[in-house]
């Protein structure tokens, strides 16, 4: 008798026990929703000045919590960057312009420097730095005439004969690019099921032609008609340089960043936080 009241003695302390640290024990979940913000780029038409001639970009994201303190994240954006020589005024004397549009897929770890759980008052806020690799699909575009043009129908450069090796993969003809995306950011639990964060990423691609510029001058210059009749020269639009000459910086890719904030949605997975006491 006393042994079975013993027995479900200990049974009822071990289930209360389980219960309270379940509470605590804060469970895995994930969190989906859109984000939107601005896209900017760095490289052959501007080299120092970040956000200039920023655009529009958005998506969407999928963050799996794993803890309070890690989160892996899928997310996808929408983005577009553009640069002008004669409003940049790098090169003005060059007469360049290109605008690109990205379509970004990225997987990326989150590492927050607070611990923190979407809806948990005490813990709902934290600054945390990412990073990961991406895959973007670009396609370049000049304006010239009132038309945007698809520069990579165009021959706007030579290709040298000693090309990178993942400019051979990922050069001016292929519309896919890898990247590396880091950056840091500010969570922020605004309910129980909601979030909101900011953030800032640069992206470190493997491609010198997010915006078409990177090596010399070709033989034969790339020749657009516009519908008024006039014929501009794609490579060399002001026609102040001779074929061979240089045309872009081919030390150094292309980069493009963002700035955005999003706010997502917190969905509870079931993670085996209870404890099962048929072992018992």
């Amino acid at each position: 008798m006393y042994r079975k009241i013993r027995f479900l003695l200990i049974l009822s302390c071990l289930a209360i026990f389980c219960q309270v640290n379940a509470q605590f024990d804060d469970p895995k979940t994930i969190e989906v929703g859109p984000h939107v913000g601005v896209s900017y780029y760095m490289g052959d038409l501007n080299p120092t000045k970040p956000f200039a001639m920023s655009q529009l970009q958005y998506g969407g994201v999928l963050r799996f919590n794993y803890n309070n303190r890690w989160t892996f994240r899928f997310d996808y954006s929408r983005a577009t960057v553009t640069a002008s020589d004669e409003k940049i005024g790098w090169r003005p004397e060059r007469g360049l312009n290109f605008t690109t549009l990205i379509n970004d897929f990225s997987l990326m770890a989150e590492f927050n420097f607070l611990e923190y759980y979407t809806g948990n008052p005490k813990r709902n806020v934290s600054p945390y730095i990412f990073g990961g690799i991406s895959v973007f699909q670009y396609t370049p575009f000049a304006e010239y005439g009132g038309t945007l043009v698809n520069l990579r129908e165009y021959p706007t450069e030579s290709t040298p004969d000693d090309v990178k090796w993942y400019e051979s993969l990922f050069g001016r003809s292929m519309p896919i690019g890898v990247s590396v995306p880091f950056g840091f950011g500010v969570k922020l639990s605004v309910s129980r099921h909601m979030a909101a964060t900011v953030e800032w990423r640069m992206q470190k691609t493997f491609t010198d032609y997010l915006d078409d510029v990177g090596t010399v001058y070709p033989e034969s210059h790339a020749s657009f008609t516009a519908e008024d009749g006039v014929t501009y020269d794609l490579s060399d639009p002001t026609g102040n340089y001779l074929p061979g000459q240089q045309r872009g910086n081919a030390s150094f890719n292309d980069w493009f960043g963002m700035a955005r904030v999003s706010l997502t949605w917190k969905f509870n997975l079931p993670d085996g936080r209870g404890c099962n006491l048929s072992k018992f």
